[in-house]
């Protein structure tokens, strides 16, 4: 290449880019426009998401020993939606999240919320 400000400008046949995506330049045709081509870049190894997908599996995957635990239900079959979400009492004892659910949805579609 040609000196330009002290530096060398092009740094040879590759472009200069030091192991990044070479750029080539050659002639087409006689006096045309050089064409321009990239080196094909490596594959890219997406490492993170790799490291998520094992992460997950490792807490995804329940052991052979695992039973799911059947509790019985905490709310009474005849509490209303008012006596139990309009007031900032704290419930007696933990709700699980899927007989919240159900007790919900059953609210909803008894007033047409919840198609």
């Amino acid at each position: 290449g040609k000196q330009v400000g002290g530096a060398m400008n092009g740094g040879g046949k590759e472009g200069g880019f030091n192991g990044m995506t070479r750029l080539r330049t050659h002639q087409s045709q006689v006096g045309s426009a050089p064409a321009y081509e990239y080196d094909t870049p490596p594959p890219f190894d997406n490492v993170a998401l790799e490291n998520w997908e094992r992460a997950r599996r490792l807490w995804a995957n329940k052991p052979s020993s695992y039973k799911p635990k059947h509790k019985r239900p905490v709310l009474s079959v005849d509490i209303t939606y008012e006596e139990l979400l309009m007031t900032n009492k704290p419930f007696a004892q933990p709700v699980a999240l899927q007989e919240m659910v159900d007790f919900l949805v059953d609210c909803w579609e008894q007033e047409g919320l919840y198609d």
